[in-house]
């Protein structure tokens, strides 16, 4: 691993900048791009070497004429003598070299196929991160705006305005909110771990603190972990609901007297 993929991860944006910064990480990750410049540089040896022995038959192929033998002289005349035979050898020399400088051409051609399909990918991965990112800060300002209307519903409540169906119907929405919040967040998430696997970079370290969706007092506007987040969430419920009764018991024991 070169120290530029082993680096955190620099950026995380759909600018061109960073798309390209990361386009280059995962190119020079790719095992099958590194496959294909392996191949490629076989075969420029290949006709390196095809080269230079083209190269040194046709110097030695005036050579062919140098003979006092009348039966070699006329085979180079009429055909079938050392200057034919050497003619037929750099022909198919030629001939190699010609098919691997194809073979080379199909190389180069799946080598930029290669490199655009990564190109997309990267690209994809960001604007999925970038999506979802935007999705869930605005279920985080729902999440605010409902924490605020469901104090209000208490405050109503507690003058006597909503009934314990209110309450209940808020934190049914609630939970709704962040069935959603999580779904968005997992797919960052996903996007943003897909594209550190495809680039080679690592995880940029953060430093500790707390996150979640928030609660009810103490969990209210704190980020924690799903699970806490879940914790917080059932205690709130349980808090309204215990509220709730408490209340319609001091309720019905002021009808009583």
């Amino acid at each position: 691993m070169t120290p530029l993929q082993a680096a955190p991860l620099p950026c995380l944006d759909s600018g061109n900048d960073c798309l390209r910064t990361l386009t280059e990480a995962a190119i020079e990750r790719s095992p099958e791009l590194q496959t294909l410049d392996e191949r490629i540089a076989l075969i420029d040896r290949r006709l390196q070497l095809a080269g230079q022995r083209i190269d040194q038959a046709n110097a030695r192929q005036w050579t062919g004429y140098l003979t006092t033998d009348p039966i070699a002289i006329l085979q180079n005349i009429f055909g079938g003598g050392q200057v034919q035979q050497q003619r037929m050898a750099i022909t198919d020399l030629e001939i190699r070299a010609a098919d691997l400088e194809a073979a080379r051409a199909e190389l180069e051609r799946q080598r930029a196929a290669k490199r655009s399909q990564l190109g997309e990918q990267v690209l994809t991965l960001v604007i999925a991160y970038e999506t979802a990112g935007d999705r869930e800060r605005a279920i985080l300002a729902q999440l605010s705006n409902h924490d605020l209307l469901t104090r209000i519903t208490e405050i109503d409540y507690r003058l006597g305005g909503s009934s314990t169906e209110t309450y209940l119907t808020r934190i049914a929405q609630r939970e709704q909110l962040e069935i959603q919040w999580n779904r968005y967040r997992l797919e960052r998430e996903t996007a943003k771990r897909q594209l550190l696997s495809l680039t080679g970079f690592s995880t940029p370290e953060t430093p500790g603190g707390t996150t979640g969706v928030m609660g009810w007092n103490n969990c209210k506007f704190l980020w924690r972990s799903e699970a806490r987040s879940k914790n917080c969430r059932y205690t709130l419920r349980k808090v309204l609901l215990f509220q709730l009764i408490f209340r319609n018991l001091l309720k019905a024991f002021e009808c009583d007297k």
